[in-house]
């Protein structure tokens, strides 16, 4: 029995619905500074100042498209790629794409014992400060030189941000379709805009280091930008 052109149509139009990235869109989360793509460890400068960034971790919360939010957390280690890739699911265009930077107050609750050691809020990561029990929301190492030459005299550098007040939002609205590419870039420039590589280099949130704390957390949302390809 042959089939109409009519009958084959709607047939067709459902199988190359299927499977074909047409309900979800992927999001790539992708690190610059000034602009330019780099890897951890790789030497950068800030006018006559070395800086080397040897860890990048950090979580990103209630990611949303449009008023629905797609994933709840997600734990972004800049070294490793998987962690650097999401597949959202998407039935429909959407004109706002929001996310939290750090871990929501709810989930700022939770014991990191309870998880499994693949899940973004387990202990495996090692961003729980147990001493406030609550997580790190920007775990961010290295080192800086003055003279511009990394191995002698280097100065440390911790930025760890966490709390509930530092929790930053940001939306952007823009129009996505099922099946984009969305690209989030995170510009770590633009996060220590403003502050001092010679006497902010150390935070871990606490009172006496609380103002560096909220200088990098305020910067956060003008640090990342949201593409769609």
């Amino acid at each position: 029995m042959r089939l109409s052109l009519l009958a084959i149509l709607p047939l067709a139009f459902l199988f190359s619905s299927c499977g074909n990235g047409s309900e979800q869109v992927t999001l790539e989360i992708n690190l610059v500074h000034n602009g330019i793509p780099f890897e951890v460890g790789e030497t950068l400068y800030k006018g006559d100042t070395a800086i080397k960034f040897e860890l990048i971790h950090f979580y990103l919360s209630e990611i949303a498209l449009g008023a629905e939010v797609k994933e709840s957390v997600v734990f972004v280690n800049a070294q490793d790629s998987a962690s650097m890739h999401y597949t959202l699911p998407l039935s429909k265009k959407v004109d706002q794409f929001s996310f939290g930077m750090g871990v929501d107050s709810l989930n700022n609750m939770q014991d990191p014992t309870s998880f499994d050691s693949n899940h973004p809020l387990s202990s495996a990561n090692a961003m729980y400060w147990s001493w406030a029990t609550m997580y790190r929301f920007f775990k961010i190492d290295g080192r800086v030189n003055a003279t511009g030459s990394l191995g002698v005299d280097d100065q440390l550098l911790a930025w760890h941000t966490g709390k509930n007040a530092l929790y930053r939002t940001k939306e952007t609205n823009i129009n996505i379709k099922p099946g984009a590419h969305l690209v989030l870039t995170f510009d770590i420039a633009g996060l220590y805009s403003g502050v001092s590589l010679a006497t902010e280099t150390m935070t871990h949130s606490m009172v006496d280091d609380y103002a560096i704390a909220v200088k990098l957390s305020d910067n956060l949302p003008a640090a990342f930008s949201l593409s769609v390809q």
